[in-house]
C-alpha cells in the first residue's frame, strides 16, 4: 500500500524500488560488500536492501546491473546520467531513481507514524514550525521526514549538509503535500527559494519524496 502510493503521486521519469531490510544480506556486489566489512549485521542488511531497491527502480531505464559504492560522505555514488535517493526504517527500504537532466534531485525518506518527541520538535523546527505542531499530532514527524527528503534531494547540487533550521517547511496534510524554503542561501538556492514535495502516510509510516526539475 506505501509503495504504490508513492508511485501514484510520482511525477513521469522518477522510477520507485523497494526491498526487505530484515531479509537475509543479498546482491551486493564485491566491492560494495567490501565497503561494508566493518558494518555490524543488521546495517549491512539495510545497505544491501537499499542496493537491491536501487537497482530494481534502475531496470526500469534499462540501465545495467552495476555497484552503488557509499562516498566519503556516505551518500551513494550513482552511475554516470543517473541520480537517486534511499531511505530505509519501519521494515522497508525504498529507492527513487531518475535519469540525470530534466530532473536534478530525489529525496525520499521514510519515519514511524509517532508522535516527535518534545526534544527532537525543539530541534528540527522553527518558530512557525512549533506552532504547526501543535495541530496535529504527527506534525512534528511529518516536519521531519520532509526535511530529510528535502536535504537529500538539494545535497548533489549544493554539495552541503544542511542543519535543521536551514530550511522551513509549510505542510497541507489535507493535500499531502508541502514546501520546503531555504532560510538563507545555500548556493546554487538562493535564500527564499522552495522546494515542493508529496507525503504518503500508509502501513504506519510516514513517506515524504521531493523531485527536483531543472529550471
Amino acid at each position: 500500500m506505501l509503495v504504490s502510493a508513492l508511485r501514484a503521486v510520482l511525477p513521469p521519469g522518477v522510477a520507485l524500488g523497494s526491498a526487505d531490510p530484515t531479509a537475509p544480506e543479498t546482491g551486493l556486489w564485491p566491492g560494495e560488500s567490501a565497503a561494508m566489512r566493518r558494518a555490524i549485521p543488521s546495517r549491512r542488511r539495510e545497505f544491501a536492501a537499499g542496493r537491491r531497491a536501487a537497482r530494481d527502480a534502475m531496470a526500469t531505464f534499462d540501465v545495467p546491473g552495476t555497484a552503488i559504492f557509499p562516498g566519503p560522505d556516505r551518500a551513494p555514488i550513482w552511475p554516470d546520467g543517473i541520480t537517486g535517493s534511499i531511505s530505509h526504517g519501519g521494515g522497508t527500504c525504498l529507492a527513487l531513481v531518475a535519469r540525470r537532466g530534466a530532473i536534478t534531485g530525489l529525496g525520499i525518506d521514510i519515519e514511524p507514524a509517532e508522535v516527535l518527541p518534545a526534544d527532537m520538535v525543539e530541534t528540527v523546527c522553527t518558530g512557525p514550525e512549533r506552532a504547526a505542531v501543535k495541530d496535529h499530532d504527527l506534525m512534528g514527524r511529518v516536519i521531519f521526514c520532509a526535511k530529510e527528503a528535502a536535504y537529500k534531494a538539494q545535497y548533489p547540487l549544493s554539495r552541503e549538509m544542511l542543519e535543521f533550521h536551514d530550511l522551513e517547511t509549510g505542510i497541507d496534510l489535507d493535500k499531502r503535500q508541502f514546501e520546503a524554503r531555504f532560510t538563507r542561501a545555500c548556493p546554487p538556492f538562493q535564500a527564499g527559494a522552495r522546494m515542493v514535495g508529496r507525503i504518503v502516510i500508509a502501513q504506519g509510516l510516514v513517506a515524504a519524496v521531493v523531485v527536483l526539475s531543472a529550471p
